[in-house]
């Protein structure tokens, strides 16, 4: 059984976050940005930062129009994906199992991509968007080759 996706994008700007999630129907969901180094190429927005640093929970609607923006350098993220927001720490694929959370995103070292997400569709979506965008290294991870020991974009 798959239980995530991971490949590589391109170490560069670009709007790598929107390409990842494109045609996600997540419309009536929240994003949790758990860990973040994302960094716009105007300055003047979010002093340098994709997303506010203040705010840890976004509408869908504010988070699509975060990541919709045309150039951001990602160095590292910890994105969750849920129906209503919970309050529950998820440290581990244990954790994630047992949570109400949909979806977790990694990016990490400006280029290595991991999702992990409970829906099969979610991820042959990505899968999809993936192959259209042309990243590399694309593979599914099943519950026998899973190795991240902690669900944190600081380590694998």
């Amino acid at each position: 059984m798959n239980i995530g996706i991971k490949f590589k994008i391109l170490n560069e700007y670009g709007n790598y976050i929107k390409q990842i999630l494109n045609n996600i129907d997540s419309a009536n969901y929240i994003w949790k940005i758990a860990e973040d180094e994302v960094y716009v190429s105007d300055n003047n927005i979010n002093n340098g930062f994709l997303f506010p640093q203040e705010k840890e929970i976004l509408t869908n609607t504010e988070f699509m129009n975060i990541i919709s923006q045309e150039s951001y350098y990602t160095v590292f993220v910890n994105i969750k994906l849920y129906e209503k927001e919970d309050e529950v720490s998820i440290n581990n694929y244990e954790d994630f199992l047992k949570s109400i959370c949909i979806l977790v995103l990694f990016i990490t070292d400006n280029e290595f991509v991991e999702i992990y997400s409970k829906d099969e569709n979610i991820l042959k979506v990505i899968y999809e968007n993936a192959l259209e965008n042309e990243f590399s290294d694309i593979k599914y991870i099943t519950e026998n080759d899973f190795k991240r020991k902690t669900f944190s974009a600081y380590s694998d």
